[in-house]
């Protein structure tokens, strides 16, 4: 039997890196340009842009930076952290292209095994994943408190059952992905905010799409990481959101899934 292989990478944030993934951050460093990098690879530019900022916020280093200085205008470029990652994919792509070569010349692997492993994957269509690390956690009768430490210092908390506590094994020190819907995160300016929720984070507006009944907001919460969140385009109006703005992001803990 012949075969090929797609590897997934997880580091140790656990950020998952897909070779489509590879290929979009080769096509940014060849192109110098997240447009251009999507045209090349044959994909729109929110996908693209959609990616990059996925990897970016689960990620403990930027994948992606402005170049030429940080200038207006001036294009992007990977980081030296996402170049590694790029040569550290390809080198164990190879390693594992020759062991699968190996394994097919001594076993006979038939078809519909292939398919069942395949359908023992799964992936997660919230947009905000953020990489964190557990600095404390409160255990309670029914449900514990996971306090997380974003890349910014920031703390994150999320509601979970014990019983989920002890089957992900949380403790402090340990490195997890906050995962919440971007319909859940609220917005507000902090001169108007009264609020007592757990998870207050400040962020800059930095892109900001009013549709026709909801508008997408994306936050820069620190030098790599963002959240996004989903409002109605009335609610946007009111607060006449644009690029630049400072807001606040309102985060229920009891929306957060964590994940290890």
């Amino acid at each position: 039997m012949k075969a090929d292989v797609s590897l997934e990478l997880f580091l140790d944030s656990g950020v998952s890196v897909l070779a489509k993934h590879i290929e979009l951050l080769k096509a940014v460093e060849h192109t110098k340009s997240i447009t251009k990098a999507a045209e090349y690879v044959g994909i729109s530019y929110k996908n693209a842009w959609d990616s990059l900022d996925a990897l970016n916020n689960r990620s403990d280093e930027p994948l992606i930076a402005r170049a030429e200085g940080n200038k207006k205008n001036s294009g992007s470029e990977l980081t030296p952290y996402g170049k590694k990652m790029i040569a550290l994919y390809d080198a164990m792509l190879e390693s594992q292209k020759i062991f699968l070569e190996k394994v097919c010349s001594n076993i006979n692997v038939d078809t519909n095994e292939i398919l069942n492993l395949q359908r023992m994957s799964m992936s997660l269509s919230a947009r905000n994943q953020l990489s964190c690390e557990i600095t404390e956690v409160k255990t309670g009768a029914v449900n514990s408190q996971i306090s997380a430490k974003l890349s910014n210092g920031e703390i994150l908390r999320a509601n979970v059952t014990v019983e989920s506590e002890k089957n992900l094994n949380l403790k402090v020190g340990k490195k997890v992905v906050f995962i919440f819907k971007a319909p859940s995160v609220m917005l507000a300016k902090e001169e108007n905010l009264k609020l007592s929720a757990a998870n207050l984070l400040k962020g800059r507006v930095i892109e900001a799409k009013i549709g026709s009944v909801n508008a997408e907001i994306v936050l820069e919460i620190s030098n790599h990481q963002t959240i996004t969140s989903i409002i109605t385009k009335e609610s946007a109006m009111q607060m006449r959101i644009g690029v630049g703005d400072e807001l606040v992001a309102i985060i229920k803990a009891s929306q957060i899934i964590v994940g290890v």
